[in-house]
């Protein structure tokens, strides 16, 4: 009996060993839904820093200043730009608001793909895991009821050997 509950206590470990698989990739999966919140933060960023881009390219062009600015600050200290320093200031804008939105485009494509294919990963491991945990359950449970008849064998057995003292 007792080197029966040795091998019971190894298939135990077993299953539990199956069920830490689960836990790894849990953690896998966590790594995951942290890469694409820092994707979103990217677009985020990327989207905010074009939308100052065009508004400082706007306020170039109309010549209106917010008071409460850095540009707006300069321009009150020093004085106006030159209409040369204005339109090279504003051509560089339109660059980088160029290249900016094609960067946006490039994130968001970017992102798209990887939520595409993280989904299509997380549905595989569910139907696998799914799988997976009933025959690990079944076996379990097969590993158990052998348990409690060797269990129940060994106490009739007992119960015998005390009823012919």
């Amino acid at each position: 009996y007792a080197s029966s509950i040795d091998d019971i206590l190894e298939d135990e470990e077993h299953y539990a060993d199956q069920l830490k698989e689960y836990l790894f990739y849990a953690e896998a999966l966590r790594a995951v839904c942290r890469k694409h919140e820092l994707m979103q933060y990217d677009l985020e960023m990327a989207a905010q820093d074009l939308a100052s881009k065009k508004q400082q390219c706007e306020e170039l062009a109309t010549g209106t200043v917010r008071t409460f600015s850095l540009k707006g600050m300069t321009t009150k200290l020093f004085g106006q730009e030159t209409p040369e320093q204005r339109e090279a200031r504003i051509k560089v804008l339109e660059e980088q608001i160029n290249e900016g939105e094609q960067q946006l485009k490039s994130k968001n494509l970017e992102g798209r793909e990887f939520v595409k294919n993280a989904w299509t990963d997380i549905e595989r491991f569910k139907e696998q895991k799914n799988r997976d945990l009933k025959e690990a359950l079944i076996s379990y449970a097969v590993m158990q009821i052998s348990m409690c008849k060797k269990g129940i064998q060994v106490w009739t057995n007992a119960k015998e050997c005390f009823s012919k003292m």
